[in-house]
């Protein structure tokens, strides 16, 4: 495994990378670091494949924008520039807000993505209407609103060795000790820049008045044409597996769905399970074939 970079414009993203043969990008969420990935990035690298992990934008300090744009709509772009630099078909993996960015990246170029597996995210389609049917999700998505606040999020998530980002650590997969993996994504959340770049994640979700707002919202309502898999840790303290009840309809997935729910995980499910996780992302792989290699 080396560390890379990659580039978008002025934009440049540290990466981890590993292997030879069809390239899968895996795209990491929050409160989280690109370096968690390293174990299925060696698993899927001895598979024959061409795995990258690369951080979010934001996640480093030579990828915060300039213009301040964490807009999903910049965050797939961001995707598309990588899958193009890495011979234009890719396979793609996302935890968390790189879920989020694959729904929307599926749906906006499916003949980009050869797969497409979203680890502890629902169909985002839906969730909005899935809402008023799960009032659960209501209260366990709390922390967003409260991520508007200015000041007052920064101070909480930094206070003492990063002890609000340990407690929605703890809060989203519990009876689990991240120990190393919680470390790692302290040390990137301490650089420079790096934890109000993450929360402009959350504010950008709410100005809805800003056309990259309106064009993403727009890819939310095709349907996805590339294969998908679903994989949810029946114990997510973020994001309810009930949701899926009413936000997986199968009509939606042109290119067909599954769904795997990981026993005793949380929302971390990759990193509490990951021999588990990485076999259902490894079948995933050898069920689809891109018509590139690097």
């Amino acid at each position: 495994m080396k560390q890379v970079e990659l580039v978008n414009g002025d934009l440049r993203f540290p990466a981890l990378m590993a292997g030879e043969g069809e390239p899968v990008i895996l795209l990491h969420g929050f409160p989280d670091t690109y370096e968690n990935w390293a174990v299925q990035i060696n698993a899927i690298a001895k598979a024959g494949y061409t795995a990258i992990a690369p951080a979010l934008r934001g996640y480093a300090p030579g990828c915060q924008p300039g213009n301040g744009d964490y807009s999903l709509y910049a965050a797939v772009d961001d995707l598309m520039v990588f899958a193009a630099q890495l011979g234009g078909r890719v396979h793609l993996v996302g935890h968390d807000w790189g879920a989020v960015v694959g729904y929307l990246a599926c749906a906006q170029a499916p003949d980009t993505f050869c797969s497409f597996s979203a680890l502890a995210i629902p169909p985002v389609r839906r969730i909005p209407q899935a809402l008023l049917k799960v009032p659960e999700q209501i209260l366990l998505s709390g922390y967003m609103q409260f991520f508007q606040l200015p000041l007052a999020p920064e101070a909480w998530l930094t206070k003492g060795d990063l002890s609000g980002v340990e407690t929605l650590w703890r809060r989203w997969s519990p009876n689990w000790e991240p120990e190393m993996y919680l470390d790692n994504a302290k040390h990137t959340l301490s650089e420079p820049g790096v934890i109000p770049a993450a929360l402009a994640w959350y504010r950008s979700l709410f100005k809805v008045w800003k056309k990259e707002h309106r064009k993403a919202r727009a890819w939310l309502g095709r349907d996805l044409a590339t294969p998908t898999q679903i994989l949810i840790g029946e114990n997510d303290g973020c994001m309810s597996p009930k949701l899926l009840n009413e936000t997986l309809i199968e009509s939606d997935f042109k290119g067909g769905v599954e769904l795997q729910t990981i026993a005793g995980a949380g929302h971390f499910l990759h990193l509490e399970k990951p021999d588990e996780v990485n076999a259902h992302l490894l079948r995933m792989l050898k069920a689809t074939e891109c018509d590139c290699t690097l």
